[in-house]
């Protein structure tokens, strides 16, 4: 893949649309501080989504947009485009900002997504991640970076940020992972004491379902039995109702019919006597009172019934209430005593748990101070053993310094004398080599002497060549507002311009005639210092037409009458007369010049016209000479002076100047003039050229002889600089020989005097090292007593801790009991008091009741006995009228037994009333016990087995056994079943968790070391590579010299180690960066780049700047460098180095006039030869 072209509009300071195409080697992009080069840089990974602002050297994203000049408005947008060719093909890239803040990438003229041209470019090396734009100031950068830093370059060079990644993330997961498995743990904990605390809960909740299952069944049994009877009570209650019912109807119905019959013999008795009638209305009257008073009763007797059932439901109400008030109170009772249980057992256990918890605290104390003195201890046994170690590391790296001393001290003895060999040798080298430095500097000020001589010589040339230049340009802007004057004048002729309307309309229809000739003043010629003159005579008939007959005359008078078009003066050769006379004497006077006739010229075929037009008109040269001449000849004749002065026949003058001339002559006067002086300038003009071309020819010779010295001087000034750069190199060498034999010596010096101090100082290690063993084994031996103590006190407190675990489920749990307890107590006691309330109010109802049935009893037994009485006057009177009624006996009888049979019938009535009344209360309360027979009985009661009596009392007495059972299991939660069982199995998924986790985590450890291993592998043979390379670059730009790349690490990880440079010059000793010259530090960086390079291609480079610190030494190593990587890949070098500009295939210029920068052409030799 090779960069083909670079496309900007409106793209920070690039106004105007540019292209820059590049070379398939080596691009150079040159020009001034500040016209916009780097602006390229920014364009490039503007392109491949660089949002950092720093790097686009930008504030905020709308300054990538163009800001306007004084000459051009600011641009709507910056556009930027790059086109790259894969495989013969062409693959484009652009990216588009609006200022209303849109921003769109194209891939191949489609809009895209950053992310796809991302993976486009993939594994090209391109992005906006890429290394191989080198920026200004990235040289110094790589040179004096940190070990660290330079290990993050290898690792860029590596691709292993992907590892890192990997790592990282893994990282996370595997912390994240430790998370979840410790709160695992914590949740694992929680359940287990969560799980023991509900153990006992459940158990107590298994065994009431099993009471309460085997009670259910008891219940159903007894209760079903119960049931049973007590329907049967009911039923037989129920039918002993109906016959009681059904035997009163019947007595009622036997009453009405007796009632009827005593109504019908009342009235047979209506015939009797008044005393009889007066017996029959008072019986009649004791009648009503007897029915009136049995209502009564009646009335009294069914409110004594109702008062009695509500009575008996009261009492069983009461009794019912008495009944569950005592299981209440026998409930309290046992409460209370469960209760004093459980809070002794609860004061005992909060005792035990104080006691135990001091008794912790106790411990705890004690071994924290043996334990802090323990870790104290220890951490001094550390501190020592690290002191032994750090001291047997001292003395080892002692041992080692030794042996290198001794090694570096004869090599530095041996480098001594190799030096002071080597010093000498460059000193007989500066000598002979100064001498052609010499030589050069002699040959290359005669060679400028030279060449300035000739530059001067073509200087001169060039003014002249300018000059004469200049003179032609004059020439021929002069010919051509000449020939542009001509042109118009001729134009003005052809056109009649000046002449009558008439004869313009002649002219324009002179086909229409053809016998017209011309206008008088186009058909004389006259010479130029007489036209004013001969111009005055004419006046008028200047514009007069001529024509050839008298026919083409009278053809244009009649045309110009029919058009009205004016009137004009014809003059027909035919018609006029050109006759005139001469006077001899005229010739003779001073100031004649000549008659009019005769200044001018005609064609042979219009000479007449003269004799026409000036007769014997003469000219002469002034007034004075006119007037002198008329008033001596006494004249009819017309005169005119040359200066235009007229003097007509009669004497009179006619003179002065217009603004504009009246010479009808004028125009053809100057349109000879202009064409002579066209003539004379375009000769002159050959000429002017002729020289010219003999002086360019001059210049190209002289140009060609400057070339020569220039060359020449270039060769000779290239060959003394690069042998003043050795010299001076030399000298440099044999002042840093000197340096290094001084240093070496002093070195020296210095490893004698660091022997002496290392043997010292290892005495006196071996010293501290006696005295450290001697204290290390003390400790040792206190800390194995304090470890065996300590040990025994933890499991005490592991103990106790154990101890004090289940003493606290015990203490919640009797807390929580009692509390329970507490409540239900509480409760009880609540319902007791409500019991008692409720019966309280019942017994006031009762004795209500009971002073209320004892009224209606009294009330009754009144009615008895009145009723009672009036039957004993009824039968009185019954007597009386008996006796007075004889023959009536028979009726009386009837009378007397319908009236005895109503009071037996009405006295049976009462007693079955009665036992009706025992029989519904047994029938209420037979039903009261069914119903609250139902409360505790739910099931058929036919599916039940009957039971003797016996038998029933065994089972009662097995329910009273299990609810006393039940009710000392207290409170029971019968949810804690299932939350156990719930709990047990989230203990049993979370411990699954737990094991998933652990296993999880194994699997992520193996994975961070998989990935550092291979990570270290792929670093380790990149650092190779890389390191051979960056060798054999230096080899390379310091002819012989050695560079490498050295690992600085404590850590056994080639990861977390650091790196850093190390050069070697040809017969010098290593040397550190920072002892290094700025060119020699920026040659190092680029090589290091260079070889970063070589491991992780790009399609292309771009070097800004790079190249600023080099001198032209070292600059010709860095263009040797650039050319011999420009045949694997594709170079854009921004430089202002000429050297440099050497190595560039295509030059590109950047220049910014009014704040636009642009791109413009370079001629690579004009720049070289600057």
């Amino acid at each position: 893949m090779r960069l083909k072209k670079l496309f900007l509009k409106g793209f920070k300071s690039f106004g105007r649309p540019s292209l820059i195409t590049f070379s398939d080697r080596v691009t150079a992009i040159v020009g001034p501080n500040g016209s916009g080069k780097s602006n390229i840089i920014d364009a490039i990974k503007w392109v491949f989504g660089e949002q950092s602002k720093k790097e686009l050297r930008a504030s905020e994203k709308f300054d990538m947009i163009f800001s306007g000049s004084e000459n051009l408005p600011p641009a709507g947008s910056a556009y930027v485009e790059l086109v790259f060719e894969e495989n013969g093909e062409e693959i484009t890239v652009a990216r588009e900002l609006k200022r209303t803040g849109e921003n769109t990438y194209y891939l191949n003229g489609s809009p895209v997504r950053l992310k796809d041209i991302k993976d486009r470019f993939a594994g090209t090396g391109l992005g906006v991640d890429f290394y191989s734009i080198v920026g200004q100031g990235q040289i110094d950068r790589v040179v004096n970076a940190s070990p660290e830093e330079l290990r993050l370059l290898l690792e860029e060079a590596a691709g292993i940020s992907i590892y890192r990644e990997k790592k990282k993330e893994t990282e996370v997961n595997l912390e994240r992972t430790k998370v979840n498995l410790d709160r695992v743990k914590d949740v694992l904990y929680e359940r287990e004491r969560q799980m023991k605390s509900l153990y006992l809960k459940a158990k107590r909740a298994e065994r009431y379902r099993e009471y309460s299952s085997q009670l259910e069944k008891l219940q159903k049994l007894y209760y079903g039995n119960v049931l049973k009877r007590e329907r049967k009570k009911l039923e037989f209650y129920q039918e002993e109702e109906e016959r009681t019912n059904r035997k009163i109807r019947d007595i009622q119905k036997e009453l009405v019919e007796l009632e009827t019959r005593w109504s019908t013999l009342r009235n047979e008795f209506g015939e009797m006597d008044q005393e009889i009638e007066r017996y029959t209305r008072l019986l009649e009257d004791y009648k009503k009172r007897q029915s009136d008073l049995q209502e009564m009763k009646n009335l009294y007797s069914s409110r004594l019934s109702s008062s009695e059932n509500r009575y008996v439901e009261i009492s069983t109400r009461l009794d019912e209430l008495e009944k569950r008030k005592k299981e209440y109170a026998k409930r309290l009772e046992e409460m209370e005593y469960i209760f004093k249980g459980i809070a002794g057992e609860y004061e005992q256990k909060s005792s035990e748990l104080a006691s135990l918890e001091k008794e912790k605290e106790s411990i705890l104390s004690r071994f924290d101070e043996k334990e802090k003195e323990f870790m104290r201890l220890r951490e001094e046994a550390s501190g020592i053993e690290k002191q032994i170690l750090k001291m047997e590391n001292e003395l080892l790296r002692i041992a080692e310094n030794l042996e290198d001393l001794e090694k570096r001290r004869k090599i530095t003895e041996n480098q001594i004398s190799a030096r002071r060999r080597e010093l000498e040798e460059k000193k007989e080298e500066f000598r002979e080599i100064s001498k052609r430095v010499e030589e050069f500097d002699e040959e290359e000020r005669k060679l400028t002497e030279e060449l300035k001589v000739v530059r001067e010589s073509i200087e001169e040339t060039e003014r002249k060549i300018r000059e004469l230049s200049h003179e032609i340009e004059d020439l021929e802007k002069r010919v051509r507002e000449l020939q542009f004057e001509k042109e118009m004048l001729e134009r003005e002729m052809k056109e009649y311009r000046g002449f009558s309307r008439a004869v313009r309309a002649v002219f324009d229809e002179k086909e229409r005639f053809p016998g017209l000739i011309d206008v008088v003043a186009n058909l004389l010629e006259v010479e130029e210092e007489y036209s004013l003159a001969i111009s005055v005579l004419l006046g008028g008939m200047s514009q007069n037409l001529v024509v050839k007959n008298v026919d083409t005359a009278k053809a244009i008078v009649e045309f110009l009458k029919q058009n009205a078009l004016g009137r004009a003066t014809i003059l027909p050769l035919d018609l006029i007369d050109g006759s005139f006379s001469r006077i001899p004497e005229l010739e003779k006077e001073k100031g004649f010049i000549g008659y009019a006739v005769d200044l001018v010229k005609l064609p042979p075929d219009l000479e007449v016209l003269s004799g026409f037009l000036f007769g014997n008109s003469f000219v002469v040269e002034t007034l004075d000479d006119a007037i002198r001449i008329k008033k001596k000849y006494r004249l009819s004749t017309r005169m005119a002076t040359l200066d235009g002065e007229l003097i007509s026949g009669r004497g009179a003058i006619t003179g002065g100047r217009e603004e504009r001339s009246g010479n009808v002559f004028e125009r053809r006067i100057r349109l000879k003039h202009v064409e002579h002086e066209i003539e004379e300038t375009e000769k002159s003009i050959l000429e002017k050229k002729e020289v010219l071309a003999s002086l360019k020819t001059e210049q190209e010779d002289l140009k060609k002889q400057e070339t020569i010295v220039q060359r020449e001087l270039f060769d000779l000034s290239k060959k003394s600089s690069s042998t003043k750069t050795i010299l001076s190199e030399i000298l440099r060498s044999i002042n840093q020989m000197q340096d290094e034999v001084q240093n070496l010596e002093n070195l020296l010096a210095e490893y004698r005097a660091k022997e002496e101090g290392l043997k010292a100082r290892r005495e006196k290690i071996f010293e501290e090292m006696d005295k450290l063993r001697e204290r290390r084994n003390s400790l040792q031996e206190v800390l194995s007593e304090y470890s065996e103590e300590l040990e025994k006190e933890r499991k005490i407190i592991d103990e106790i801790n154990e101890k004090l675990f289940g003493l606290k489920a015990e203490v919640g749990n009797l807390l929580e009991t009692k509390e329970r307890y507490e409540k239900e107590m509480q409760d009880t006691r609540r319902t007791i008091e409500r019991f008692d309330e409720e019966m309280e109010d019942l017994k006031s109802q009762m004795s209500a009741l009971e002073e209320e049935m004892e009224k209606y009893r009294q009330t009754i037994r009144e009615h008895e006995r009145e009723i009672e009485h009036l039957k004993k006057e009824m039968d009185s009177i019954f007597e009386t009228m008996r006796l007075h009624r004889t023959g009536k006996e028979e009726k009386m009888k009837e009378l007397q037994e319908t009236e005895r049979r109503m009071n037996e019938l009405k006295e049976e009535k009462e007693k079955l009333r009665n036992h009706l009344h025992q029989v519904e209360l047994a029938l209420q309360e037979s039903r009261m016990k069914i119903a609250n027979i139902l409360g505790e009985f739910s099931g058929n009661e036919e599916e039940v087995e009957e039971l003797s009596d016996e038998k029933l009392e065994e089972i009662y007495k097995s329910i009273k056994d299990l609810e006393n059972k039940i009710k000392y299991l207290g409170p029971v939660d019968l949810t804690a079943i299932d939350e156990y069982e719930k709990l047990r199995e989230e203990y049993e998924e979370i411990l699954k968790q737990k094991e998933d986790l652990e296993e999880a985590k194994r699997k992520l450890e193996e994975i961070i070391e998989k990935t550092d291993r291979e990570a270290e592998s792929l670093l380790f043979d990149v650092y190779q590579r890389v390191n051979e390379s960056f060798n054999r670059l230096i080899s390379l730009l310091f002819f012989g010299g050695e560079g490498r790349i050295n690992v600085v690490s404590e850590t056994k990880s080639i990861l977390d180690a650091g790196f850093e440079i190390s050069i070697k010059k040809p017969g010098r000793r290593d040397q550190k960066l920072n002892l290094l010259s700025g060119g020699e530090k920026a040659l190092v960086g680029i090589a290091l780049l260079f070889a970063l390079m070589e491991i992780k291609p790009s399609p292309f480079y771009v070097l800004d700047e790079v190249d600023a610190p080099l001198d032209d030494y070292n600059a010709e190593r860095f263009k040797m460098l650039l050319k011999e990587n420009a045949r694997q890949t594709q170079f854009i070098v921004i430089t202002h180095n000429k050297i440099v500009m050497e190595a560039a295939d295509l030059l590109h210029g950047v220049t910014m006039v009014n704040g636009v920068s642009a791109i413009v052409p370079v001629e690579v030799e004009k720049i070289l030869e600057v």
